[in-house]
């Protein structure tokens, strides 16, 4: 458990670039330009009967100066997949205020994911999937956000987040839900420039990757941060909004702790007993017993998280 402490000194860190953005919503609609509305075309436009749209599927209102070709472009597909998922047999036949089903694969963003990751998955640009989802800084996705995959992406296959780790308690292999957790823990590891192995167990000893779990003295998830010590990481090392109650934040946090402590304790072993003591305390008096024995404790189960 994390022990909250009074700040010793003034610490001055510019604040961390922030590499998850809150919610932000994608594109609903394409701006229309002046020359495109001079495209509209005229006929008959017939009413069609739309098939249900698939779960997780874009829907787009036909508007003044559409077109089946130009909807399609706007939004990365062909024209062919556009009339295909919407019954169209007659390409040059849309409706003003006619509701098209947009085709293409959706992907949930999950701990640890990059814009260029999730497009190498998926078989697209890094480019293509910021576009097809509005997004202008590809560097701020958030985790839970639903990408859109253009025309031409593939879904991407299951990865098992525990491969290259053979020697993970079975504790955690018993809960695939915790090993999800696996890509934050590599990703604010390699971040902050602190040891994957180090992060991992000291996470592990303290609750066991549970997300939910809240000790009697208050000490809240993965890393098992005070409320006061989270808030001080978020405020003056991270310089960012960020919750504890949130897995993700909670390891980037932890992370940032420890690569703080790192360096203000001199060396791993002091930073271990600093993380469980407070490294006030440590300075102050050294290592209580079950201080020592914490990190004792750290030291035999990091081979569990070493990756092969």
């Amino acid at each position: 458990m994390t022990r909250s402490y009074p700040q010793a000194r003034p610490i001055k860190h510019p604040p961390a670039a922030v590499v998850r953005s809150r919610p932000d919503p994608s594109r609903s609609g394409t701006t229309r330009s002046l020359a495109r509305a001079a495209l509209a075309v005229g006929g008959v436009l017939a009413l069609l009967i739309l098939p249900v749209a698939p779960v997780g599927a874009q829907q787009y209102t036909v508007q003044s100066g559409d077109s089946l070709s130009i909807i399609a472009r706007d939004h990365g597909v062909t024209t062919a997949e556009l009339a295909a998922a919407n019954g169209i047999s007659n390409l040059h036949l849309i409706r003003v205020g006619q509701v098209l089903t947009i085709p293409g694969l959706t992907y949930e963003v999950r701990p640890g994911d990059s814009l260029s990751v999730i497009a190498a998955r998926t078989g697209v640009s890094t480019a293509a999937l910021a576009s097809a989802n509005g997004i202008t800084n590809p560097n701020l996705i958030r985790v839970g956000q639903e990408l859109r995959i253009p025309a031409g992406g593939s879904a991407p296959t299951p990865a098992d987040p525990a491969a290259g780790y053979d020697n993970l308690p079975g504790r955690l292999r018993e809960n695939p839900d915790r090993l999800q957790l696996i890509p934050s823990f590599e990703t604010w590891s390699v971040h902050y420039g602190v040891p994957t192995d180090l992060l991992m167990a000291m996470a592990y000893r303290e609750s066991g990757w549970q997300t939910s779990v809240v000790s009697p003295k208050g000490a809240v998830g993965v890393g098992q941060l005070m409320p006061a010590t989270s808030e001080w990481i978020a405020d003056h090392l991270i310089g960012a909004d960020l919750d504890p109650n949130d897995p993700d934040d909670n390891i980037r946090m932890s992370a940032r702790f420890l690569h703080w402590l790192i360096g203000y304790m001199g060396s791993e072993e002091a930073a271990i007993a600093g993380y469980y003591q407070g490294p006030n305390s440590v300075r102050a008096i050294g290592y209580y017993d079950d201080t020592q024995a914490y990190i004792t404790n750290i030291g035999q189960i990091r081979r569990f998280f070493v990756r092969s």
